[in-house]
């Protein structure tokens, strides 16, 4: 029960994506309940990454690493249903709600909040996933893959485990 209301509260923050509910991820697996360690969250970001359909499947790791595999299904389910039932509400009643004044300054409104979540998930990953100055490099050099040659964000996960690990070994930490 507590995996689920964990999860069901965190959803309800996941406005602009995924990235932006992953300071309050943070805080709660790591910090507050120590689900997971700093390490296994970043991880978990990574292979959300690599999976098909959204990042918040990271979830099922924590979910997992608490419950076992009925725990993974109860966090996922848990962080989706809030946006689900939000998006089937606001959905069931578009017609009336696009009519309405609010609208606008709403989603002007929702957008900045988006912008911010956004911006302190990217800090959180940021601070979370570069602890040396190896990952530092693969962090820069990921940057560059992705911004000026637009690789998938999975190649370029495979890519950065990959060179991290060849860096480890040639410079032997690995």
């Amino acid at each position: 029960m507590t995996i689920a209301l964990v999860f069901m509260r965190i959803g309800l923050l996941a406005f602009g994506g995924s990235t932006g509910a992953l300071p309050e991820l943070e805080r709660q697996l790591v910090h507050e309940r120590a689900w997971l360690s700093s390490q296994a969250f970043a991880d978990s970001f990574a292979l959300g990454q690599l999976t098909p359909g959204p990042t918040l499947l990271m979830v099922m790791f924590a979910g997992q690493a608490i419950a076992g595999i009925p725990g993974a299904v109860v966090a996922l389910f848990a962080i989706l249903l809030p946006s689900a039932l939000i998006t089937s509400v606001v959905t069931a009643n578009w017609a009336r709600l696009r009519r309405s004044p609010w609208l606008g300054p709403a989603q002007r409104a929702f957008s900045a909040v988006a912008l911010g979540l956004t911006a302190a998930g990217a800090y959180t990953l940021i601070r979370v996933a570069i602890t040396d100055g190896r990952a530092l490099f693969v962090a820069a050099i990921a940057f560059i893959l992705l911004w000026r040659w637009r690789l998938p964000p999975a190649l370029v996960i495979l890519l950065g485990g990959a060179s991290s690990l060849l860096v480890g070994i040639v410079i032997g930490i690995a």
